[in-house]
């Protein structure tokens, strides 16, 4: 189909799902501002997102899915004030049955989704990247090949502000915090239980950061992990602070200030690159080519090479991967990162 791009005035861009797919996603906004400056660009995506993106000047209005999706009428009426408003563009990222009725439903000129058997008939163009080895921010941005718009980037962006930035000023103020110190957050728990590090090694590695780098580091996690980070915390042999529970995009502010976020590949991870921090990765079950920017030292990632890596399975009784990454491997990579040794002490280089 040849995509008449004079034609297109308003489009709808659609992701719902988890932060990391959320955030993963936000290169094709700069692609499409681009592409068509005359155009208004409307982001679909969840509740849990939606205030990250208030601030983001390439896109004109973001729209929140209905919770809960089973709510019918409220579901009906959504549908038609997304038809109503008469979009000449659609890409579906997401492409559920939900998503594909919804973008079928709004009659817009050009329907833009992933090649999926099941789907093809909500869709007038179809991608394929996603089935590719690329980086998934790559993917997003090579879709829009197929309405003749290329030219790739993996360059994740969220958009802060200042009242954000002044709640994160204010926490460090009141806890007293030194910026001059290595700074490094840390998320020990998580859903997928054969992503997670084992927690005590968590402690133990914020020890030597503490003892060798004269280290900051916060445990971060939800609301019902906060009673065990704090117990976790205790553990340590010095002061593990456990940050607040704050809404995403205070915790994204938050981020933005630190030197290093640490974990396993999760949202906060992608929120962290998305603000211009380091990361460090723990990969095993799935393939960090696709969940991890290629070639930047700063964003690195260790992975459990065993025999079962990328099994992608989310139980597992072994957990040989995981065990085989030890505190004193992750330090050794830490204080490898361009950006980190900026800010570690010369005495404290090892």
């Amino acid at each position: 189909m040849i995509v008449d791009h004079s034609q297109i005035l308003k489009i709808l861009v659609i992701q719902l799902g988890g932060i990391g797919d959320v955030v993963l996603t936000t290169p094709v906004f700069s692609i499409l501002s681009k592409a068509f400056p005359q155009a208004k660009i409307h982001f679909l995506t969840s509740s849990l997102v939606r205030n990250l993106y208030i601030e983001d000047p390439r896109i004109n209005r973001v729209i929140t899915y209905p919770e809960p999706a089973g709510a019918f009428i409220k579901l009906v009426k959504f549908f038609f004030k997304i038809r109503t408003t008469q979009y000449d563009l659609v890409i579906d990222y997401q492409c559920t049955p939900g998503t594909a009725q919804l973008t079928w439903f709004s009659r817009a000129t050009y329907r833009l989704g992933w090649k999926m058997q099941r789907r093809q008939w909500a869709y007038n163009l179809f991608s394929e990247a996603n089935i590719s080895s690329n980086y998934v921010a790559v993917q997003k941005s090579k879709a829009l090949e197929e309405i003749g718009i290329y030219g790739e980037t993996e360059n994740l962006k969220v958009y802060l502000n200042a009242a954000n930035l002044g709640e994160v000023d204010s926490y460090f103020q009141e806890a007293q915090i030194d910026r001059e110190n290595l700074l490094v957050n840390m998320t020990p728990v998580g859903q997928v239980r054969t992503r997670q590090w084992e927690f005590e090694k968590y402690v133990a590695l914020a020890d030597l950061l503490i003892e060798r780098h004269d280290a900051t580091v916060f445990f971060s996690g939800k609301q019902e992990d906060h009673e065990y980070l704090n117990s976790l915390a205790a553990k340590s042999k010095y002061r593990i602070r456990v940050l607040p529970v704050w809404p995403l995009h205070i915790f994204t502010a938050f981020l933005s200030q630190v030197d290093l976020h640490f974990s396993y590949d999760n949202g906060p991870k992608h929120l962290a690159i998305a603000v211009g921090s380091s990361t460090l990765s723990l990969f095993a079950t799935d393939p960090p080519f696709l969940w991890n920017p290629s070639g930047n030292p700063n964003h690195a990632y260790i992975l459990g090479d065993v025999p079962c890596k990328f099994c992608r399975l989310t139980e597992c009784p072994l957990m040989i991967c995981m065990k085989r990454i030890v505190p004193e491997m992750v330090l050794s990579q830490i204080e490898g990162m361009p950006a980190i040794r900026k800010k570690l002490k010369p005495q404290k280089i090892t």
